[in-house]
């Protein structure tokens, strides 16, 4: 086979020289790729098209083009989105509520309100002291969070008296933020 191989190549150099097995070299890869640029040619069009389409989708007719937003102004717009802290009050009671359809009693509580300086914002703290099972417990807390999306669970200990006993001595502490006027 080696032999077969070098009488080949020597033959090859005879007729075509070694500058025209060079050109040769050259020309097979030019020619692939010469077969293959309609193929590129015809996707780029495809992206183009595609890239048109979405672009003329961000900017109809008659809605404005949205500019990118300076830092301040993205936090401006998610501060925005918090309710005011006027809404509170109606907060806890859709958490007493929620308490209520899961038979879980919260017979007192500990608030807290903290300001931050400079911060238009405030967080709400509401403790409350629990014994239920620990299914309607875990109901109700998943009942808060599902109902009021700025509100974040901080706390939840859970212990229990004896091993026969079904109720669980808990505390759990809700956050509830707002944005100040």
């Amino acid at each position: 086979m080696n032999r077969l191989l070098q009488r080949c190549w020597h033959g090859a150099v005879r007729r075509l020289g070694h500058s025209g097995l060079l050109a040769l070299a050259l020309l097979i890869p030019s020619v692939a790729i010469t077969g293959w640029l309609p193929h590129l040619s015809r996707h780029a069009s495809e992206l183009r098209t595609a890239l048109t389409a979405k672009t003329d989708a961000l900017a109809r007719p008659g809605e404005p083009v949205r500019r990118p937003m300076t830092h301040g102004e993205q936090v401006t717009e998610f501060i925005a989105r918090f309710p005011p802290l006027a809404q509170s009050s109606s907060d806890l009671e859709q958490v007493f509520a929620l308490a209520k359809r899961r038979n879980v009693s919260l017979l007192n509580g500990e608030y807290q309100l903290k300001a931050e300086p400079n911060l238009s914002m405030v967080s709400y703290s509401a403790t409350f002291p629990v014994r239920n099972g620990y299914g309607a417990l875990k109901a109700f807390a998943a009942d808060v969070l599902e109902a009021l999306p700025h509100v974040s669970m901080d706390e939840l200990r859970m212990s229990r008296t004896d091993a026969v006993s079904g109720a669980l001595d808990s505390v759990v502490r809700f956050t509830f933020v707002y944005r100040t006027p």
